[in-house]
């Protein structure tokens, strides 16, 4: 091959022609963003006008390799470079480059945003300010309520860690382009998966405001997850990574974090420190599994010096608890799910049933203004299994439906009757 510059690496390797080309190869993982970066660093100081970036042969994809990549592209498109993007070849991949909006953010002008909704992730989205922060937070929220059955330590856990983490990002990464998260719930196997990365200035340069002293990634990655550790405490009280190290680690689950050169990986037993080569990502990566447990304390997890005895407030607190009602308070019209499958009729019982477990002793009101129709098979999954579940006594004193189309009572009604009639049967 001639006039070619190749090298290797184990997930990933560019080969330089007259225009700059990276060929990733079968996975993307953390150890391809370090050779990913270290490539794009080569082709910045050759001073190249335009990268192809290939993934023709790519059949594995992890969140926590892929946003860092999209988060260096980002940064390589900032300095006036053209980004070439090349999809997957294998179509189930490809596919999911597409669905899961890798390929957008890759490339905008090349791939529109997909509309595909999953019922069980939150698909790859930025945030650049508070709103659209707390906006993917309450999304994946929702989809963690709908999707799985939750304790309400669990939820505030989940809740706290990711909201303290996005909120990082908008006020430490110094990031031109905010962040990018994705998150995904895995209900057979109980534990819930996020990522989060930024292309900012990383940790080390940020913790060296107020710790100058710090030299490399890992002494910083490692003052960063201390509790009450922050490069300005007018800015924050520096316990967002320490308290989210301690929620996912006393669930059974993890931490990672990747910035520079440097990895930590935690779980409740282990810690692993590496100091990876050949150069650094420039940004953040914080990747972390919460796993459904039920012996887990909010409160133990976040009992630092000065959070003792601390409660946090989620999204079950702040949006469906109706307090001068002593409520909960359901909104049929605000739920994203449709009215017309099983499907979306489990969803919404299994909300109610977690909002019911989290407030104990607090009945729910499921307000259907503005519902006008819904399927019988809906009804059944809902109100009909709902009523099973719980035993006529409870739910007669504790779900309480208003605001009810005639059409739409006389589904509900019928779906309990239905399966009241099928319980004495039995």
């Amino acid at each position: 091959m001639r006039n070619t510059s190749f090298q290797r690496y184990s997930n990933c390797r560019y080969i330089r022609k007259h225009n700059s080309i990276v060929f990733f190869t079968n996975k993307i993982n953390t150890y391809s963003v370090l050779q990913f970066s270290s490539a794009v660093n080569y082709f910045k100081q050759l001073k190249f006008d335009s990268v192809v970036v290939d993934f023709m042969y790519v059949k594995k994809v992890f969140a926590d390799g892929m946003l860092p990549v999209i988060c260096i592209i980002d940064d390589l498109r900032e300095t006036g470079v053209k980004v070439e993007v090349r999809l997957p070849l294998d179509y189930e991949t490809r596919k999911l480059f597409r669905s899961v909006n890798w390929a957008h953010y890759l490339s905008p002008d090349q791939f529109e945003k997909s509309d595909s909704i999953y019922d069980r992730h939150l698909v790859t989205r930025r945030f650049e300010n508070a709103e659209e922060q707390q906006k993917s937070v309450n999304d994946f929220m929702d989809v963690v309520l709908r999707t799985m059955r939750i304790p309400k330590d669990i939820t505030s856990g989940l809740e706290w860690s990711i909201n303290e983490i996005t909120d990082n990002v908008l006020n430490h990464s110094e990031s031109k382009h905010g962040g990018i998260i994705q998150a995904s719930t895995h209900y057979k196997e109980n534990k819930i998966l996020f990522a989060v990365s930024d292309s900012g200035i990383g940790i080390l340069k940020s913790m060296q405001e107020g710790y100058p002293e710090l030299r490399t990634e890992l002494d910083a990655i490692g003052e960063a997850i201390k509790a009450g550790v922050t490069r300005n405490s007018k800015i924050g009280q520096g316990n967002g990574l320490a308290g989210s190290l301690r929620i996912t680690t006393m669930t059974g689950g993890s931490l990672e974090i990747l910035s520079g050169n440097g990895r930590l990986t935690i779980t409740d037993n282990k810690t692993t420190r590496k100091r990876l080569s050949p150069a650094g990502y420039d940004g953040t990566l914080v990747s972390g599994e919460i796993n459904i447990v039920d012996d887990f304390s909010i409160s133990e997890a976040l009992s630092f010096d000065n959070f003792e005895n601390y409660y946090p407030l989620d999204i079950i607190d702040l949006k469906y608890e109706v307090p001068e009602s002593n409520c909960l308070l359901l909104r049929m019209k605000e739920e994203s799910t449709g009215f017309g499958s099983r499907k979306s009729g489990l969803q919404i019982r299994n909300k109610i049933l977690n909002l019911l477990t989290a407030k104990k002793g607090l009945p729910i009101v499921v307000d259907w203004d503005g519902v006008p129709v819904v399927s019988s098979s809906f009804a059944d999954e809902l109100m009909g299994k709902l009523f099973i579940e719980m035993g006529a006594m409870t739910f007669s004193a504790i779900v309480k439906n208003k605001n009810l189309e005639g059409l739409v009572k006389n589904l509900l009604d019928k779906a309990v009757a239905q399966r009241l009639t099928q319980e004495m049967d039995e």
